[in-house]
C-alpha cells in the first residue's frame, strides 16, 4: 500500500459496512481479540480504495476462532439489509452469502497486507478489513468482466500499483488457483501491456 494515497473510509457505504459488521459483536462477547475478522473485496472495497462506484453488496472473507457460532454470524449478517443515505437517496447494503475466495484467484498472504477500518482495533474482537488493492485487482482477474477490467484500471491509475509486485504476486495466485490458468495470465498480461509494463 502506498502510506500517500487515502482511503475513504469516512464515507456513508463505508460506515454502513461497518456497522453491517458491528451486528456480531454480542455473539463475540468473552472471545479474544480478532475472534472475528472480516475483509472486504468487490464492489465495496473499490470504492473504499477509490471512491469510485460501491456496491449493495458486500464480498466478505471471513476469519471466525473456534468456539464463535459461525451459523448464527452468518445468520446475523443475512438479516435485514443496512440503510444509509447518499446525496439524499436511501440506499442499502446487503451481506453476500454468496462470495467465495476459493472461486477466483486470491493470494494466499491477501490478509497480512489487508487494510484495517479502524485505527487501533487489533486488540478488538471485531476486525474489519479492506483488501489491499493488490490482492483486489488478482480476485477481478478471475471472471475479468469488462466491469472488472475497467475497476482494475481504476485501480492502477488511482493506488500508483507496483506493476513489478502485481505481476510477481498475481502470478503466485494463479499458479494455485482451480481456474484456467492460461486464460488468467493472459488477463494479466493484457492489464500489464496496457500500463506499459516490460516483462
Amino acid at each position: 500500500m502506498n502510506n500517500h494515497v487515502p482511503e475513504y473510509f469516512e464515507t456513508p457505504l463505508t460506515l454502513a459496512v461497518i456497522r453491517l459488521f458491528d451486528r456480531v459483536l454480542p455473539l463475540l462477547e468473552g472471545k479474544p481479540s480478532g475472534a472475528f475478522k472480516a475483509y472486504i473485496f468487490g464492489g465495496c472495497a473499490l470504492h473504499m480504495l477509490t471512491n469510485a462506484r460501491g456496491s449493495a453488496d458486500v464480498d466478505a472473507e471471513l476469519e471466525i476462532a473456534a468456539g464463535v457460532n459461525r451459523t448464527e454470524i452468518i445468520a446475523l449478517l443475512d438479516g435485514e439489509p443496512e440503510d444509509y443515505e447518499l446525496n439524499g437517496r436511501d440506499m442499502q447494503v446487503q451481506y453476500d452469502t454468496r462470495f467465495n475466495t476459493s472461486l477466483c484467484p486470491i493470494h494466499e498472504d491477501f490478509n497480512e497486507r489487508a487494510i484495517p477500518l479502524s485505527p487501533g482495533q487489533e486488540a478488538a474482537r471485531l476486525q474489519v478489513f479492506v483488501a489491499a488493492t493488490i490482492d483486489l485487482i488478482i480476485t477481478k482477474l478471475g471472471r475479468f468482466t469488462d466491469r472488472d477490467h475497467e475497476d482494475i484500471r481504476t485501480l492502477i491509475r488511482t493506488r500508483n500499483v507496483n506493476l513489478k509486485s502485481l505481476d510477481m504476486l498475481a502470478r503466485q495466485a494463479i499458479d494455485y488457483c482451480p481456474c484456467d490458468k492460461s486464460t488468467t495470465l493472459s488477463y494479466l498480461r493484457l492489464v500489464l501491456d496496457e500500463f506499459g509494463y516490460q516483462f
